[in-house]
């Protein structure tokens, strides 16, 4: 929180991101991603996987989070200070987007919905300098986000926060998992029953993948 203080307080350029089991199996995947958390974002660690992980390489002084339960905080603060927020992803009406900024009270000056082809990138980059927001928000999944406000930022400077599928929770136009099962870490089964066809490869083959590249940089010391 001090880190985004920071930055609307002094208008700096900064790209802050979360890093979870899913992420780190796409980090030894995609070198593009990989390139870009280890040069260029601020990043915090989100869910149960990745913070045991790290205890086993020996970094005592992590500290772990809840990446939606964080972003909450976060939004709170934009709320009450009437951060200006552009938008980037997801797939939300116009109605909806009116709706939020009434209810919640946020001072949306922007939305840019979906997946973008790098030919839109200009125009986006043109639109985000007329809206003059204070931060720019991508929810379009990882790696497209960070890859996204990478080249953003190379031309606008602002606040940048990824948030992966937080805006759906944010909006009610997905449910989370009960407490109990947040408590324990388990909100990943939780998504896991509710959108099978979408997210079973993720989890039914991304933790043996999780596992088997923490045994190979262990086994690299």
């Amino acid at each position: 929180m001090a880190l985004i203080n920071q930055s609307l307080t002094t208008r700096s350029k900064i790209l802050i991101t979360y890093f979870n089991q899913h992420c780190f199996n796409i980090y030894n995947s995609n070198n593009e991603y990989k390139g870009l958390i280890d040069s260029r974002f601020t990043v915090f660690l989100d869910g149960i996987g990745i913070y045991t992980v790290l205890k086993l390489f020996g970094y005592r002084d992590t500290q772990r989070f809840n990446a939606t339960d964080l972003n909450y905080k976060i939004f709170k603060v934009f709320t009450v200070s009437q951060t200006k927020l552009f938008l980037v992803g997801g797939r939300f009406g116009s109605e909806l987007i009116n709706n939020q900024k009434l209810e919640k009270k946020l001072n949306i000056v922007g939305y840019q919905p979906g997946y973008l082809d790098e030919k839109d990138i200009p125009a986006l980059i043109d639109t985000i300098k007329h809206a003059s927001p204070d931060v720019i928000v991508l929810a379009a999944g990882v790696p497209n986000q960070e890859i996204l406000a990478s080249k953003l930022s190379d031309h606008l400077k602002f606040l940048f926060l990824c948030v992966g599928g937080f805006l759906e929770f944010y909006f009610g136009t997905k449910k989370r998992a009960p407490q109990i099962l947040r408590t324990f870490g388990l909100e990943w089964l939780y998504r896991l029953v509710q959108e099978p066809n979408r997210l079973w490869r993720r989890y039914i083959f991304g933790i043996p993948t999780f596992c088997l590249n923490v045994f190979r940089k262990k086994t690299k010391g």
